[in-house]
């Protein structure tokens, strides 16, 4: 299923969080960014969503990634994909519109759940209640 693109991303998104580790002191990447791109890899073999899910936390990273990086990098449907999974402030949807950028987002939201246990109580309570999309 690796295109060149789904390469390119997910060289790009290991090298961005090279130094980024997880709370139970693992790779960043290892630990959230390839398992929530196995968890959409069973919904979906588009390769634009495989990548923008590889390139997901990019932008909120501390690599100095912009939109205009990605849409130079990766086009514009990857990099809006990317843009609209990306967190704006304090609201943890804002600007989801599509239906694949929901994938992703879901996909997201199940690898950090699947992480949680390594998380201090308050902090899961905190995550979960961001989290509610519902009323």
């Amino acid at each position: 299923m690796d295109s060149e693109i789904v390469t390119k991303a997910r060289r790009f998104a290991k090298v961005c969080h090279s130094k980024e580790v997880d709370d139970a002191g693992k790779s960043y990447f290892a630990a959230h960014i390839v398992p929530l791109v196995e968890i959409l890899k069973q919904v979906t073999k588009d390769a634009d969503i495989i990548s923008a899910a590889y390139l997901h936390d990019t932008i909120e990273s501390y690599c100095g990634v912009t939109y205009d990086t990605l849409v130079q990098e990766f086009g514009p449907r990857i990099a809006d994909l990317v843009n609209e999974v990306t967190k704006e402030s304090n609201n943890c949807f804002p600007r989801l519109k599509t239906r694949d950028a929901i994938m992703i987002k879901f996909a997201d939201r199940l690898s950090n759940i699947s992480r949680m246990e390594t998380w201090p109580k308050e902090r899961r309570e905190q995550y979960l209640n961001s989290s509610k999309f519902w009323k």
